[in-house]
């Protein structure tokens, strides 16, 4: 199965970049901020997020300021989030395109993920904006784990992919679970510690419910190697590795049982 998933993928790496190209040039056409917009809209988040929570409410995350603890964390879970969403339509939005010629149909699913991924550098730039500032002041410093930031960066894009095969699949036979996968996806970020430190969780023996959670694996090691200067424990490593790969072994699987089907239902 993995050979047959890789001759097709080289075969159509021109049809992906072509792919996600057109995404890149529809999102941004007619835009006036255009591809600032990807580095204004987390930075406005952040700092609507900041007066509520830091200065209002007064939390203040272990080590580093809120607007850190909170960008470093959204700048991946956003990702995730539009990725796994747009994944979702990504097979029924080419429908036209499918019943004409044959193409890979998960190389749709892997466009939007590319795409998302697209965005998610431009919001790293963002992210590194506001980490030099408080590096500026002194209340953050950088260490040499940051050169190393690509492995949850990687660990994660396998994740999202993986979570997409399996959405965009059962989407198609399941219309509703659209809908449902925008509460779903509000439910995890709550679950997820980026406006909350796990260490408010730790005082009340709750930290377990948090560990069950597959994106805090990711950000709390990314958080580490850009800010802490912590390497990922070996154990935090395997098991980020053995969730990306697994949950991308399943979504193959799943998408291949199902997409012999789809064109009886797109």
């Amino acid at each position: 199965m993995l050979k047959a998933y890789w001759r097709d993928f080289v075969k159509f790496i021109p049809l992906l970049v072509g792919l996600t190209s057109r995404d890149f040039k529809l999102k941004y056409r007619r835009s006036f901020l255009g591809i600032l917009w990807s580095m204004l809209n987390p930075l406005l988040i952040m700092l609507v997020l900041t007066s509520v929570f830091a200065i209002i409410l007064r939390q203040q995350p272990i080590g580093m300021p809120f607007a850190v603890y909170y960008i470093t964390g959204a700048t991946l879970f956003n990702f995730f989030n539009e990725a796994s969403s747009s994944s979702m339509s990504s097979i029924i939005g080419n429908a036209p395109l499918i019943k004409k010629v044959y193409i890979p149909k998960y190389i749709f699913v892997l466009e939007k993920c590319s795409f998302s991924f697209i965005n998610m550098l431009f919001s790293l730039i963002a992210m590194m904006g506001v980490i030099l500032f408080y590096v500026i002041t002194g209340e953050v410093k950088l260490h040499l784990t940051v050169f190393l930031i690509f492995i949850p960066i990687i660990f994660i894009f396998v994740f999202s992919v993986g979570v997409g095969l399996i959405l965009s699949a059962l989407s198609v036979f399941f219309r509703d679970i659209t809908h449902i996968w925008g509460v779903l996806i509000t439910l995890w970020m709550y679950f997820t510690p980026l406006i909350y430190s796990i260490d408010l969780l730790r005082d009340h023996g709750l930290e377990w419910v948090v560990k069950l959670n597959p994106l805090f694996y990711f950000v709390d090691d990314f958080r580490n190697l850009m800010i802490c200067g912590i390497f990922p424990s070996m154990d935090h490593f395997l098991i980020s590795f053995c969730i990306c790969s697994a949950t991308l072994l399943l979504g193959m699987l799943i998408f291949r049982i199902f997409q012999d089907r789809f064109i009886l239902h797109i």
